[in-house]
């Protein structure tokens, strides 16, 4: 297996979705808060990187640590440049899926809430969710929601990029790009709604008029709104509620974890339930949405690993036929059982 692998159809992706975004943006100045992203991006992978390094040299006893650094960037220099490389595709896969979001609110007009709310309480057995789990909203959590998951993110991205070449490792990158790229989008067109804690505002009414998100929940809410009813742009706009992305993503996680850190598989489970339930109790998902996204997650990992154990055994029943064509004697040998024999 290659890095090409998952790279070159990453760089496509991303390539293909800002290229949708700056064709249908009416004015260059819905593009420029995105850009933001960027530096905030590379800094939190910078600080995770080197926060884990200078943990892992002090627990095995390494005295020099900028010493030790450099030897070990000297030593992976290879995989470095890897990690560099899906680090910055990644963020700027970021930019093009925050140009494409908010563009969908206004071209793909909403209209699923009532439906995503109905499977809801019929899912919960005639109860509301967020009533169910109110008890679990409470000061603190929209940090974990959001800047808490954004960094177990880049830290999952940071585990599979220095991983070794390998089926699983295609598979678990380039599903990053897919769900982003091609699933998130998708699905909104086919059930795009805003979600509970804009219920009311889309005029649906107030059944869920209790829901209280919190301060983190209510003042960004609030910023996306009034972004949305203006028709403009901003840092972080758009309104989508299926799929959540912020379940499609911790599921992702979990198969990167399953993956390269199944010793830590348990941790990664429970953060997939913790932002599962912050998703319905801050208001910001219906329960469908978040299992829409993990089943999406689930699915293609699935494909994406299937494609390339094939591509793999292809490339190894290849190479094997390589072999017996320029030494014809292996072929007769393994044909009549015989092994060959020294001197032969």
């Amino acid at each position: 297996m290659s890095e090409r692998d998952w790279l070159i159809p990453g760089v496509a992706l991303t390539f293909l979705m800002g290229s949708m975004a700056l064709l249908v943006m009416p004015s260059v100045s819905g593009l420029l808060p995105a850009l933001s992203i960027l530096p905030a991006w590379i800094a939190a992978a910078a600080l995770i990187a080197g926060l884990y390094g200078f943990a892992w040299m002090m627990l095995h006893g390494i005295a020099q640590p900028l010493l030790g650094t450099v030897r070990f960037a000297r030593k992976h220099k290879g995989r470095l440049l890897i990690v560099a490389s899906a680090i910055l595709l990644a963020g700027l896969n970021m930019i093009a899926f925050m140009w494409v979001k908010p563009l969908l609110n206004y071209l793909v007009p909403f209209w699923a809430d009532p439906l995503l709310a109905s499977w809801d309480r019929i899912l919960f057995l005639g109860h509301e969710p967020w009533q169910v789990l109110d008890w679990f909203s409470f000061p603190a959590m929209g940090v974990v929601y959001h800047p808490v998951w954004f960094l177990v993110m880049i830290g999952s991205l940071l585990m599979a990029a220095f991983a070794p070449a390998s089926p699983g490792k295609s598979a678990v990158l380039l599903n990053y790009f897919v769900l982003w790229s091609v699933i998130g989008p998708l699905i909104h067109c086919l059930l795009p709604a805003a979600g509970p804690i804009f219920y009311e505002r889309m005029g649906y009414g107030s059944r869920f008029g209790g829901l209280d998100g919190g301060a983190e929940a209510t003042a960004v809410a609030n910023y996306l709104w009034s972004i949305y009813a203006s028709e403009s742009f901003g840092a972080g706009s758009g309104i989508s509620a299926m799929p959540s992305m912020h379940v499609t993503i911790s599921s992702w996680v979990v198969l990167a974890f399953y993956m390269f850190a199944r010793p830590w598989l348990p941790l990664a489970l429970v953060f997939w339930l913790l932002i599962f339930l912050l998703s319905i109790s801050l208001g910001w998902h219906y329960a469908v949405d978040g299992l829409v996204g993990a089943v999406a997650a689930a699915a293609c990992h699935l494909a994406l690993m299937g494609i390339f154990r094939m591509r793999m055994e292809g490339n190894s029943a290849a190479a094997k036929g390589a072999s017996v064509r320029a030494n014809p004697c292996l072929s007769v040998q393994a044909r009549s059982g015989e092994l060959p024999r020294l001197g032969s």
